[in-house]
């Protein structure tokens, strides 16, 4: 069995650590340079190896990786771990955020084996408080890809309150986590005692951290340097990299001296400057001001003020800055809690409740009279069933929500849509569970069978200022008589602080199938009044492929013809709503043009599908083409094959092709066969699913034909 390990995944550094199994007190593991945190930074080279930490972070400041390659460095990465539109690419390979985590939390973790000459397998992975669903999952995904079991992520200053539990005080207080790392802020009110942490509420900016206060003294410099030369360091990329380097240097500085000086070379400029802590602070007050904002912000959503509060505990990287530990004296009259080194504390807490999760578990799976609920951060627990004394430091978690979870409702005046708030942010995540009776008329589920419902994180009342945090499709939704039917729409959180949810059926007692889809990148729809809303609804979505014989009995003006008669044709079609497919066949088949909503390309490739030559004869059948590309069509409620073909199909085509019809029934996909020439009414009308639209008729009459299809199928 391998090591288990908890990890502050940060976003300028990360640390791990672990339990001793013999002293039982958490232990932070080296790196391969003996230094106990990490630089989140990553670096690819030409070969395909990869680097990390210092050595990434030395190329993004040199320049270049190897062999005259120029940097190919990736950092801050965590900022974008929710973001769809973040993507970098190096070597011709596409990462995301969720991505370059693997690859860094990968390397990271056999530096790490290496350091301890043990196998790690599993892993607590801390986030920050105000990290919503996606992030969670991203970060879960991310070990997972990394070759780690993710048996819980847990809120950063919960981690590093764990950590501040380590000292003997049998009881504390309330106390205020401050947590200011380099891309994130978190404040977290907790009742930290000798046994347990209860997380009062939460509250925090994931795009405040140490590097706004970098930029800060960097755009000082640049400004300064402009005045003096004319031209500006900002200008140039590279150069404002290397001097973020040095401005993070300064701001290190900063905190153990009253000056720090920086050089900057810049198009045969050299400029030399000094700055002052006391500057500093001038040049940074806004950025303080956002985290007491933050602060006051979260006093008032709970009902608490500083003089509430025991004390504080400074947690990441940024709060050694003079300014915030002043800060916190102001606010309280006295000195931060001390105790707890800020770099190590949230990976220290994460080890403190991996080695928690982990010998729960063993004890779960060796005792059958053990408590179902798992002693975690959000379960109820029985404190008795647990021997806690073998793991120093080891609490009982008791964490809270840090958004409002909501889902998309109809007002009660019917006028729009708005964010039907079902828990409220700071709701302790062991009560964090609520039911919602929701009445649906049983007419549109006999339709479509399915009940959509969008999930929202935040307090906005309007739908499209919140975060969409899932889509799910609740299926197998049963007819009750009289025309409506209820549901009991269950709300909660999972061990890891992600949403879930579930509905039961009522009449049935059932619980209903349950598929999660991505949420649409255009969510305009819920701007619009539901009454205009339901009418766009209410139009056909999906696909339809259109199939052409293409023997050589087609060939000159029946072709041409029928070219024609399939242009009239889909122009009857809003391709924006269905798409629409070519397939092509006679000895052979193949699918000219895959749906799509390009007008446009549907009419060249039925203008050029003589180009195809697929042989003389009709011996393969489209049928299975057109099966096979409708999948990603399923959950569409319009999906149609229309057949056209001059003549009979040969050597089992049309008996395999028949086959196929109840598959293409199961998937709700109709079938409408037209013919002309040869082509025989009898199979025709055996093959459509809509036998009333099949036909033989003159070549002629294609044109009107179709046209007459196009108006009653959508209808």
């Amino acid at each position: 069995m391998g090591l288990t390990v908890g990890i502050d995944l940060g976003t300028t550094y990360s640390v791990v650590a672990y339990i001793d199994p013999v002293t039982k007190t958490p232990v932070i593991i080296n790196n391969k340079y003996g230094l106990k945190t990490t630089p989140s930074v990553v670096a690819f080279k030409k070969d395909g190896s990869v680097l990390i930490g210092l050595d990434a972070k030395k190329c993004a400041e040199s320049g270049d990786c190897t062999n005259g390659v120029r940097a190919n460095t990736a950092a801050f990465y965590k900022l974008e771990m929710g973001s769809k539109s973040y993507r970098v690419s190096f070597f011709g390979q596409d990462y995301t955020a969720t991505d370059l985590s693997a690859v860094f939390l990968k390397e990271l973790i056999r530096q790490c084996e290496e350091t301890v000459g043990q196998r790690i397998d599993k892993a607590v992975i801390t986030v920050p408080a105000y990290f919503e669903d996606l992030e969670r999952n991203n970060t879960i995904k991310a070990g997972t890809s990394a070759g780690l079991n993710v048996i819980n992520v847990i809120n950063e200053p919960t981690a590093a309150a764990i950590a501040y539990g380590l000292r003997e005080n049998d009881t504390i207080g309330r106390i205020l986590v401050y947590d200011l790392g380099g891309g994130t802020f978190d404040v977290t009110i907790a009742h930290l005692s000798g046994d347990s942490v209860e997380v009062i509420g939460s509250a925090g900016n994931h795009f405040l951290g140490g590097k706004n206060w970098d930029e800060v003294i960097c755009n000082y410099i640049c400004e300064c340097f402009e005045d003096e030369f004319g031209v500006s360091p900002a200008d140039d990329t590279d150069t404002y990299n290397s001097l973020m380097v040095k401005a993070e240097r300064a701001k290190q500085l900063l905190s153990s001296s009253p000056y720090a000086d920086i050089t900057v070379i810049y198009e045969d400029f050299t400029g030399r400057y000094r700055l002052t802590e006391e500057l500093f602070r001038e040049l940074s007050a806004d950025l303080l001001n956002i985290t007491k904002k933050t602060i006051d912000g979260l006093f008032e959503d709970i009902g608490l003020s500083w003089a509430d509060i025991g004390g504080v505990i400074l947690v990441g990287g940024s709060t050694k800055m003079k300014m915030v530990g002043d800060y916190i004296t102001q606010m309280t009259g006295k000195e931060p809690l001390r105790g707890v080194n800020p770099d190590e504390a949230v990976a220290i807490g994460a080890a403190i409740q991996a080695g928690t999760d982990d010998y729960c578990a063993v004890k779960t799976l060796a005792s059958a009279a053990a408590p179902k609920a798992k002693l975690g951060f959000l379960t109820s627990f029985d404190r008795s069933a647990y021997d806690m004394k073998q793991l120093k430091g080891a609490k009982f978690i008791s964490d809270v929500i840090a958004h409002s979870l909501g889902m998309i409702s109809v007002s009660a005046d019917g006028s729009c849509f708005v964010n039907d708030i079902m828990i409220k942010k700071n709701t302790p995540i062991s009560k964090a569970e609520i039911v919602k009776r929701r009445e649906l008329k049983v007419s549109r589920l006999a339709e479509r069978n399915e009940l959509e419902i969008y999930l929202l994180q935040g307090d906005c009342e309007k739908p499209t200022d919140c975060t969409v945090a899932k889509k799910y499709v609740f299926s197998d939704i049963r007819y009750i008589d009289g025309g409506k039917t209820m549901l009991d729409i269950t709300y909660s959180y999972t061990l890891n602080g992600t949403i879930d949810i579930k509905a039961v059926q009522l009449e049935t007692g059932r619980e209903l199938t349950r598929r999660e889809e991505p949420v649409p990148d255009d969510m305009s729809w819920a701007d619009l009044p539901p009454a205009e809303f339901t009418e766009l609804e209410n139009r056909l979505t999906g696909a339809l492929y259109m199939a052409i014989d293409l023997s050589g009995s087609m060939d000159g003006n029946p072709l041409w013809l029928a070219q024609e008669a399939m242009k009239s044709f889909v122009d009857q079609f809003d391709v924006g709503r269905i798409k629409i497919g070519i397939v092509g066949f006679a000895n052979k088949a193949k699918v000219w043009l895959e749906a799509t909503s390009d007008l446009e390309r549907i009419r060249n490739s039925i203008d050029r599908v003589d180009k195809l030559d697929l042989g003389a004869g009709t011996t393969a059948e489209p049928l299975s083409l057109i099966l096979s590309h409708m999948k990603k069509f399923k959950n569409e409620p319009f999906k149609y094959a229309v057949i056209l073909t001059d003549g009979g199909w040969y050597q089992g085509a049309d008996k395999k092709a028949l086959k196929l019809k109840a598959e293409f029934v199961r998937r709700g996909i109709e079938i409408v066969g037209l013919g002309f020439g040869n082509a025989r009414l009898d199979f025709l009308k055996k093959l459509s699913t809509r036998e009333d639209l099949a036909s033989v008729d003159d070549i002629s009459m294609l044109d009107s034909n179709l046209l007459k299809i196009a108006r009653i199928i959508q209808e």
